[in-house]
């Protein structure tokens, strides 16, 4: 009786992660190259080279800092919404990100990766679970 307690008990303080996108179906992300991620003033822990270095793997051109340097040649600015929380540690917990073509000012796509709960997802694994939502 006790085994079946801890064990519902356990499944109550686990957590469930939800992702959500949605992407413009008449933008073909195979055609661009080069990327911009846009730091933010308000994340301290480095977001943006997290994300650079994930679309970077993907095989793609990617700088990431303030928007005012941004090279002329980039073709997607990429921005994020990341909100960590501490509870011992700080870890991430929600995370929105979103591709504009910069030629047009256009919002190509966006997605929220939202992981609540006691067990921390590592970020790297949250953008790269999202980028591929995005971008695939």
């Amino acid at each position: 009786m006790r085994f079946v307690f801890l064990v519902l008990s356990l499944g109550l303080l686990t957590s469930c992660s939800s992702t959500t996108s949605r992407r413009d179906p008449g933008v073909d992300f195979k055609k661009f190259t080069r990327y911009y991620v846009e730091h933010r003033l308000n994340d301290n822990h480095a977001t943006d080279a997290m994300i650079a270095v994930d679309l970077r793997a993907r095989g793609l051109e990617v700088g990431h800092g303030p928007l005012t340097m941004m090279p002329e040649t980039t073709e997607v600015l990429v921005t994020y919404d990341a909100r960590w929380t501490w509870d011992f540690r700080s870890y991430l917990i929600n995370l929105e990100i979103t591709a504009h073509q910069v030629r047009t000012e256009k919002m190509i796509a966006t997605g929220t990766y939202h992981h609540p709960g006691l067990t921390p997802k590592a970020p790297e694994k949250m953008i790269h679970s999202l980028l591929n939502r995005l971008l695939n």
